[in-house]
């Protein structure tokens, strides 16, 4: 419930001709938004329209969403609290819910598991439920943002306040950040229990690297690997939730302008019912950098399915230590020369885990390869690409993250990926990682992050390739022309590229 006009809420709280005019001449009144905001029509601000009017007219209450009217007497009580998964509702469905007898009905609290969505997406689950109010992941005025709907009308959704609920519920509303909802502590959860320790979830998740970590010789690179990587998600997990509770309990009501008084009342109405644990089992186990690059290398070459999910959540998580780059595809039909050396070059292997993590479920694979020249892994599709032709083949490969030591930088090819060909006449997708990207063709992060890798290139054919938090050096004469629009296949010899990058 938005800005409304005076159709629009005699039409959502069904009020009459005369019973509006009757509300209007009434003392007290509620002022309309101010005319800047709505361009120039008079409207009100539904919400607040259904506060004012639940609360000065007793009568019309019935017509204002449930938890918007001043609480009914009674003794509410918590009744218990359930988890749906995805599995029983659908994707990005699952939560959990905590279910609370008020004077209103039942009001179903529900904290979803992963993506937010709105409550009548979850209304049939709660049958019992009067009222359903989701916690979202973004924020209202003093606290996380709440939405919700009446079973008795589905189409209106509104916005209560936390203390709006807590006058309902009788006592403090719990509040999970997300990263600290572990089912099984938030359906043993009661009113009144102290905060206790939780582990963080996360995603990508770090349980699964712990767990592999777990079947590896102690001191083995892997499980140094999964240990330091599963180390940092858990920890930034937790930094994510001392911030987060930082904000909402102390300094997000000043933040965003709000009184003293609500900022207290919201705080008020909410209670903490989980801290992050800290107790972290992989601390002690943590490998420097180098090594957790010979882990993950030897996981790359393993082929059973522990490491496959492994390698999936690190790549979701970083590829700062993968011994390989960023991605790229290729396919047969409009093949470039240079995309046409490089495919002729690749030879088959037998499917390891680094391979793997590309494949899903149904995918038609027709081969599996690697780039002798880099290492890097290459699975060869047949119609991926719902865009494309349905028997074409299409290679998903990975650029480098840097040449071997002592290249020299020959020439610069503008394709898809960028290439780079060396004094020795090998052929190189250019270094680069995820993000940023290699392109040309406008002025952006593309170009300029493809000047910063050619520029370093030319000093040092084995640079490392660019990436966010790297000192980064500009270079105006080779930004200006790759933010023109060149043509795909265009090459560009050392000599002029020392030239451009020489012009100020």
């Amino acid at each position: 419930m938005e800005a409304m006009t005076a159709a629009e809420l005699r039409e959502t709280f069904a009020l009459s001709e005369s019973v509006w005019d009757q509300i209007c001449s009434a003392p007290g009144m509620i002022g309309p938004i101010d005319a800047k905001y709505t361009g120039g029509v008079t409207k009100w601000s539904g919400q607040e329209f259904a506060r004012w009017l639940a609360r000065t007219h007793p009568t019309a209450a019935g017509r204002v969403p449930l938890l918007l009217r001043p609480a009914v007497p009674g003794t509410p009580r918590y009744l218990d609290g359930r988890c749906t998964t995805h599995d029983d509702i659908g994707f990005g469905r699952g939560h959990f819910a905590g279910l609370w007898k008020t004077g209103a009905g039942v009001v179903a609290i529900v904290y979803p598991e992963s993506a937010a969505f709105a409550p009548r997406d979850v209304l049939e689950v709660h049958e019992e439920a009067s009222a359903v109010v989701v916690v979202q992941h973004d924020y209202g005025l003093y606290a996380p943002a709440l939405e919700a709907v009446d079973r008795a009308r589905p189409d209106v959704p509104y916005e209560p306040m936390w203390s709006e609920i807590a006058a309902h519920t009788g006592t403090q509303v719990p509040w999970w950040p997300s990263e600290l909802r572990r089912p099984a502590h938030m359906t043993a959860w009661r009113p009144g229990d102290a905060p206790v320790p939780v582990e963080v979830v996360t995603w990508p998740s770090w349980e699964p690297l712990y767990e592999l970590a777990g079947t590896e010789p102690v001191g083995s690179p892997v499980r140094g690997a999964c240990f330091t990587i599963g180390h940092e998600m858990r920890a930034r997990a937790a930094a994510s939730v001392r911030h987060e509770v930082d904000e909402i309990l102390e300094n997000l009501g000043e933040f965003r302008g709000a009184t003293d008084e609500a900022a207290t009342r919201e705080r008020a109405a909410m209670v903490l019912p989980a801290v992050p644990d800290t107790a972290d089992p992989g601390l002690a186990e943590t490998v420097p950098s180098d090594v957790v690059a010979l882990g993950l290398a030897e996981l790359c070459e393993r082929t059973d399915d522990q490491a496959v999910e492994c390698l999936e959540h690190v790549s979701m998580w970083s590829g700062r230590d993968l011994p390989f780059g960023g991605s790229f595809s290729i396919t047969r039909s409009d093949v470039s020369r240079p995309g046409a050396e490089w495919i002729n070059r690749l030879r088959p292997v037998r499917p390891t885990a680094i391979h793997q993590i590309w494949v899903e479920d149904g995918d038609p694979v027709v081969g599996n390869f690697i780039d002798p020249v880099t290492g890097s892994p290459v699975v060869a599709f047949k119609g991926r690409y719902a865009s494309r032709a349905p028997r074409e083949i299409s290679y998903l490969g990975r650029a480098p993250k840097q040449l071997p030591s002592g290249s020299v930088l020959k020439e610069l090819i503008l394709d898809g990926p960028i290439w780079v060909r060396t004094t020795d006449g090998v052929l190189y997708p250019a270094p680069r990682l995820d993000a940023p990207g290699l392109s040309w063709g406008y002025s952006g992060t593309g170009p300029t992050t493809l000047a910063q890798c050619v520029g370093r290139l030319l000093d040092d054919g084995a640079a490392p390739a660019v990436t966010w938090g790297m000192t980064r050096i500009r270079e105006p004469g080779l930004e200006a022309f790759f933010a023109i629009d060149h043509e795909a296949g265009t090459r560009i010899p050392r000599r002029e590229l020392e030239r451009l990058r020489a012009q100020a």
